[in-house]
């Protein structure tokens, strides 16, 4: 007498399938087909399921701005948020240098290219608030935004203005870097 093909084994979420299983004569044509179409549909819906969750848990990985001078937006990164480098690019061939700044809860890289526009020059001659279409600002939750606000006074940022919500009644203020791109901290 043959022996039956075992049935799947589970180890933790994984299937695992013996790899004789389809191929035991006990098991027909008809079966084998209906088992494929089976294994397939449940593959399709593991699938599916997998791609709604990564959907709906999208985390900010990091951020990349293109700055003037990468020397003194490295050091004026570094002091306003207490980033260290992890890497740095410097292709004077192609004419760019690149530096990867971290800390344990932000990545950001910047990016110097001689042949990029400057806004503020784009913008010299543009009424005041006039702003190019893209991304606009980048904003931070902090913990604590009075002690923000003293961190940043301390390295002489000022805010022009801090914001309440109406709503929550939490406050927000928007800084510029060096290059004029904009950041926001929320309570």
């Amino acid at each position: 007498m043959q022996k039956r093909g075992k049935l799947p084994k589970e180890i933790g979420k994984t299937i695992v399938i013996p790899p004789n299983f389809m191929m035991t004569s006990n098991i027909n044509k008809s079966m084998r087909n209906k088992i494929h179409l089976t294994l397939l549909l449940l593959i399709s819906v593991c699938a599916i399921h997998a791609q709604k969750k990564e959907v709906s848990n999208y985390q900010p990985y990091f951020s990349a701005v293109i700055v003037h001078n990468i020397d003194s937006s490295t050091a004026w990164y570094q002091s306003v948020f207490d980033l260290k480098v992890r890497n740095r690019i410097n292709d004077t061939e192609r004419g760019f240098r690149v530096m990867i700044l971290e800390s344990s809860t932000f990545l950001l890289e910047l990016i110097e290219n001689k042949s990029f526009l400057q806004q503020k020059k784009i913008l010299a001659d543009q009424p005041q608030g006039t702003r190019i279409e893209g991304f606009f600002k980048i904003g931070f939750n902090v913990p604590d935004i009075d002690a923000c606000l003293k961190h940043l006074a301390g390295l002489k940022i000022i805010p022009e203005r801090i914001y309440t919500d109406s709503d929550t009644k939490k406050r927000n203020f928007l800084i510029e870097d060096p290059d004029g791109n904009l950041l926001q901290f929320f309570e």
